[in-house]
């Protein structure tokens, strides 16, 4: 379904959450809001398989409508895995499970609605957070990226993908510019693109590079990298 929920004049939009009628247009919202999304989600997948360890858990936070274990069940054929994909909106967690249709039997995938700031993780080798974090808040992403340190098995990663604010102001605001100009090429007029802008606010809070960077190692992190970076957006490996 197209995403149109910002295309006629609103006197002042709601703060965004993942609601039924954004879960309805999710994909495409995502598709043409996040730039190289489909590139970006192989890279994971294939990023996934290089370090999983057999026998133990993929963690997918914020798994949304299921695309990751779709691109993550091609990156591994037939080789077996165990995913769970974790979501706090029930509406995202029913669209994802419509998606195990398209994954192979012999996998065990699994999707779960709860939050992820107080889910039992365990025997992890890779967790997965696609543009997650950055709607934790601040204070809290600390902790839980401390759990996820705490759960992963040596040797085990965690890809962190999200959306980033430059230390140079003059950067950032160009490479919002560049992002806007991206929206406009996909479809997405002024005023949509300014109302979800407005419908974020305080609800999509992100870091600069350095201060995720700072953060994973202050969890326990010391080799970090970064494998993918699009003006205002970055994607991290981090390995225990």
């Amino acid at each position: 379904m197209k995403d149109e929920l910002y295309k006629d004049p609103l006197v002042q939009p709601e703060k965004f959450e993942f609601s039924d009628k954004v879960a309805a247009v999710f994909n495409d919202m995502i598709r043409r809001s996040v730039p190289y999304y489909e590139a970006n989600q192989i890279m994971t997948a294939q990023m996934a398989a290089e370090f999983y360890i057999d026998k133990s858990n993929i963690y997918d936070l914020g798994c949304s409508t299921g695309k990751t274990a779709q691109c993550i069940g091609q990156a591994f054929a037939s080789r077996h895995f165990f995913y769970k994909g974790i979501d706090n909106s029930p509406s995202m967690i029913d669209r994802a499970n419509l998606a195990l249709e398209k994954l192979p039997d012999n996998q065990a995938v699994e999707f779960i609605a709860a939050n992820i700031e107080d889910f039992p993780f365990e025997n992890a080798s890779v967790f997965i957070s696609n543009y997650t974090l950055q709607f934790i808040a601040p204070e809290k992403r600390l902790s839980l990226l401390k759990r996820i340190y705490s759960a992963l098995s040596t040797k085990g990663v965690f890809l962190l993908s999200e959306k980033v604010i430059e230390t140079e102001s003059v950067f950032s605001k160009i490479f919002a510019e560049m992002h806007h100009n991206m929206k406009k090429a996909h479809g997405y007029s002024d005023t949509e693109i300014i109302q979800k802008r407005d419908a974020l606010e305080d609800v999509l809070i992100p870091n600069t590079t350095e201060q995720n960077i700072s953060l994973l190692k202050e969890a326990g992190f010391q080799k970090i990298a970064i494998y993918h970076k699009w003006y205002n957006f970055a994607s991290y490996i981090a390995l225990k």
